[in-house]
C-alpha cells in the first residue's frame, strides 16, 4: 500500500468519525433533566440551554473533522495523479 492510498483511507476513516460525531446527539434515547437546564436568559425572553451549547460544539467538531478528512483524500488523490 502506498502513501496516496493510505491518505485516502485515513480521510475516509476521519469522515466516518465525523459523521458519527454529528449523529451522536440524535442517538440518545433518554434525556436527562439537566439537558434542559437554562444557562442564560435575556430581557427579551431568549434563552440558551445546556443541550444547545453541547450540540453546537459537536457540530463544529464534526464539521472540522469532515474538512480534515476531505483534505486528506484530496492530497492522496493528488499524489496519485502526479505519478
Amino acid at each position: 500500500m502506498n502513501v496516496s492510498q493510505l491518505l485516502v483511507i485515513i480521510g475516509l476513516c476521519i469522515n466516518t468519525l465525523a459523521s458519527l460525531t454529528m449523529l451522536f446527539p440524535y442517538l440518545k434515547i433518554t434525556r436527562n433533566v439537566e439537558d434542559n437546564f437554562i444557562l442564560s436568559m435575556d430581557r427579551g425572553g431568549k434563552y440558551t440551554q445546556k443541550k444547545h451549547k453541547k450540540n453546537r460544539l459537536l457540530g463544529i467538531v464534526g464539521f472540522s473533522l469532515f474538512i480534515m478528512g476531505f483534505i486528506f483524500q484530496i492530497i492522496g488523490i493528488t499524489i496519485t495523479l502526479r505519478k
